[in-house]
This record gives C-alpha cells, sequence and structure tokens, in this order.
C-alpha cells in the first residue's frame, strides 16, 4: 500500500502530577485528521506555533526522546520552553505506577490494549475518566516534561488520547494539529531506546503520535496489542502483530541498519505490504527498496533516498555500506531472491517472527 511517510519515532515517559480541566482550544476531533482513510495516502509534516511533530537533525533522527532545545522546567510544574525551538522528533516512556488525578495517585493503573486503566479509591477509571490527568514525562536523558491528558476518544475499539504540553506559554498540542484540531497518540505497552530497539516492559508504556512511527504503523494495522493470520494451505498460525509493529517503525524512519539512524524525510511516498493482508501492495511500478525485520532492514536493493539528510557528507548508500554492508542484497544474492525469501509464507510459516523478514517496501530512488 502506498503510503507519504512522517519520519519520526514519537512516544513520551509521563509521570503523573496533578490535574486540571480540559483546555478548550484542544478538543480530539479525528474527522479533520481523515483517520479512517486505510488505503490512502497520508499527509504529514504538520506543525503547529513553531512546534512540529517531525524533522531531521544533524546527526539523523534520535530514536525515542524530545530533542527540546531552550526546554527548561521551573518551579511551578510547567515548562519554561521557547515553541520556535521545540521539535518533538522521538520521545521517551511513561511510568504506569507513575499516574495520578487531581493530585491522588491512580492505583493499579495498567494499559489493556490501546487504553490506560486503573483505580482512585476503588472507582475504576479509564477513557475520558482520565481527561485533565497529568504527567511529568521523562526523556531519555532524564529531563522532565508536564503534560496533560486533555481529550480522549475511542474509535473501532481503538483509543485516542490528546496530549498537551504544558508551558509557561500555555498548552501545546504534543503531536501537532491538523485543520486547527490535536493530533492524537495511542499508548503503546514499552519504550524504545536512543537506537530505536523496543523494549518490552509492561510498567512502562509509550505515547506515540498518530502521524510519526509508532502511531502511524499502529494506524495502519500494525496494533501491537492485536495479532493477525497467517495460513498456509489448510494450516493458520496466530501471529503477534507487536512484531510486525516493531518492524514497521524501522520501515517507516528507513533505518536500515537497526541502529535508529533514520534515512528519510517526511512526505516521502513508500509502498509498503505484508504477509497478513493487513497492507496490500498498490502495485506502483517502484523496485523493491527491503524487507523488514524487528532489528532493521534486509536484502536493502537501493537506499529511499540518494541523501536523506544534506548535512551528511556521505549519501545513505555509503552509510549502509560503512555500517552494515551484510544488509545489502548485492552480498547475499542467493539468500535475497525474493521467490524463496523466508518473507513469503511458503518458506518462512515455520520461522520465528526473529528469524524473519515480516514487511516489503517498494519506493524510487529520491534525489
Amino acid at each position: 500500500m502506498r503510503h507519504e511517510l512522517l519520519t519520526c519515532l514519537t512516544g513520551m515517559s509521563i509521570l503523573l502530577v496533578g490535574a486540571c480541566g480540559r483546555h478548550p482550544d484542544l478538543e480530539l476531533d479525528l474527522t479533520k485528521l481523515n483517520f479512517i482513510e486505510s488505503n490512502d495516502v497520508f499527509t504529514n509534516g504538520l506543525t503547529a506555533n513553531g512546534l512540529t511533530a517531525n524533522g531531521l537533525t544533524a546527526n539523523g533522527l534520535t530514536a525515542n526522546g524530545l530533542t527540546a532545545n531552550g526546554l527548561t522546567a521551573n518551579g511551578s510544574g510547567a515548562s519554561t520552553v521557547d515553541p520556535t525551538q521545540l521539535r518533538l522528533n522521538d520521545l521517551g516512556s511513561i511510568s504506569l505506577a507513575s499516574l495520578t488525578l487531581s493530585g491522588s495517585p491512580i492505583e493499579l493503573a495498567t494499559l489493556n490494549g490501546s487504553t490506560i486503566e486503573g483505580k482512585q479509591r476503588e472507582l475504576l477509571l479509564t477513557g475520558t475518566d482520565l481527561i485533565g490527568a497529568r504527567m511529568n514525562a521523562t526523556l531519555l536523558d532524564g529531563t522532565p516534561i508536564p503534560l496533560q491528558i486533555e481529550d480522549v476518544q475511542v474509535r473501532n475499539g481503538v483509543t485516542f488520547y490528546s496530549i498537551a504540553l504544558l508551558t509557561d506559554l500555555g498548552p501545546l498540542a504534543m503531536c501537532g494539529t491538523a485543520g486547527d484540531a490535536p493530533i492524537p497518540a495511542l499508548a503503546v505497552t514499552g519504550y524504545w531506546d536512543k537506537s530505536a530497539t523496543y523494549v518490552h516492559d509492561t510498567a512502562r508504556f509509550t505515547f506515540g503520535c498518530v502521524n510519526a512511527a509508532i502511531g502511524k504503523c499502529a494506524r495502519w494495522g500494525y496494533q501491537p496489542w492485536a495479532t493477525g493470520q497467517e495460513c498456509r494451505n489448510n494450516s493458520c498460525k496466530t501471529r503477534a502483530l507487536s512484531d510486525w509493529h516493531r518492524a514497521c517503525v524501522r520501515l517507516v524512519r528507513a533505518d536500515y541498519c537497526g541502529d535508529g539512524i533514520a534515512h528519510t524525510r517526511a512526505g516521502t511516498f513508500i509502498n509498503i505490504y505484508d504477509q497478513l493482508n493487513i497492507q496490500q501492495s498498490s502495485s506502483p511500478g517502484w523496485e523493491l527498496e527491503a524487507e523488514w525485520g524487528q532489528d532493521g532492514g534486509s536484502c536493502i536493493s537501493h537506499t529511499r533516498w540518494v541523501k536523506a539528510n544534506n548535512l551528511w557528507t556521505e549519501t545513505d548508500l555509503e552509510y549502509v555500506q560503512t555500517h552494515c554492508p551484510d544488509r545489502l542484497a548485492s552480498t547475499k544474492p542467493a539468500q535475497c531472491d525474493l521467490s524463496h525469501s523466508t518473507y513469503n509464507t511458503q518458506f518462512g510459516f515455520n520461522k520465528s517472527d526473529s528469524e524473519r523478514p515480516l514487511l516489503r517496501n517498494e519506493s524510487p530512488q529520491y534525489q
């Protein structure tokens, strides 16, 4: 399926510290995001008052932390931040044990699928009960960032959260805005480290913006809390879509070497498909770019861009040749024969998800 990509990996680590009412300017309206268009091209690169939800840094996109130049915290629990200097590339992780509401802790907090649940004085809290909850996001470098749940909606069984970054200049939509509505986020168990490697931790979770890698892959159908079916002849196996989701995050970011360095830009069109009939090829006539697993690319035929970041001195292909040359299709022509790859159900059916590529994508080579 052809998609237009936003290249960042967006999530955040949270420690709730209080609560207040819903901000009137941050109503969650998924209809303004064309969210239901599961088989179409999505528009990305959205910005809000200088707060960008995507962008390449000098050393490529960082993996799962907030790039926040000029960001400081004051004693009131709000952030002093120049919004024009704040860039949400990737964020940290959230401790479920830290949630509070109206100044009181939320007990036994868990993530049930995409929904945060907990108790407060024996009262079950879920969904819209958590509107107004505040959180201290902790970035991968330990920097605390105060956040607040502004709104909650459930669509097709998936819970979406509108998250505001609290600053001395007022609340800012964490994921940016589209049509004056905040772009929502999904809650995903665990977190991604600086190499964009997923860390399974049921005590922590990540907010993934739906216009960035983590949330986008869930939107595309690779919901990490769900399962899918893969069938060969008269036999079917249940597959954990969390594995496909992690492979998708690598693919979206063109993280060829699986080291957290992205090689793509916002607004780049690709064609992505799988063997589970979640995403099907739109057959645009492009060449195969690569196969993808949880650890990055394999059988790389060409890079998506000649040089995704013009500040780099080397091309993207030269980066792969230097850092992970064994992932190039040219180094393993027999293994990378597309008709015999374990990506195909015929040959990969009895392989573990960690031993085979799970996704393929095609692209032109952008200059």
